[in-house]
């Protein structure tokens, strides 16, 4: 599947000790699939959101807005996979494992590996823009 878009990707954990903020930030891309639900999305940068986490694999975050949706049972999930559940919930994942759920795929989060240490806190503000469109 060809790539549409590169968007940057901004991720700044938040970790209160002794009523300090601490701020760990860090940049990476996220790669689009070239699909009707990554034009969605594309639709609603810029995007800075407050990302929650779920079982300690994955973060995700209900949108106000309805996504083009089509779900398929990924079966194996891979980190720093980009997804869609249900029709508004953008999804994360920071590890992997297997998964009886469906979801939509997006895309995927790029050279990653700094990446754990922040999604491992629990309040992270992610904020989404275009970097640079891809053929």
């Amino acid at each position: 599947m060809h790539l549409l878009y590169q968007l940057f990707l901004l991720l700044t954990a938040y970790n209160f000790i002794y009523r300090n903020n601490i701020f760990n930030t860090l940049n990476t891309n996220v790669k689009l699939n070239n699909n009707q639900k990554a034009k969605d999305f594309l639709y609603i940068i810029p995007l800075t959101i407050n990302i929650n986490d779920l079982n300690n694999n994955e973060k995700y975050y209900n949108l106000r807005k309805n996504l083009t949706v089509k779900t398929k049972n990924i079966c194996n999930i891979k980190t720093w996979d980009f997804m869609l559940y249900g029709n508004n919930c953008i999804v994360i994942f920071y590890e992997i494992f297997k998964t009886s759920y469906s979801y939509t795929r997006i895309g995927y989060i790029e050279n990653a590996n700094e990446l754990r240490e922040i999604l491992e806190k629990e309040s992270i503000e992610i904020t989404f823009s275009i970097n640079k469109k891809k053929n």
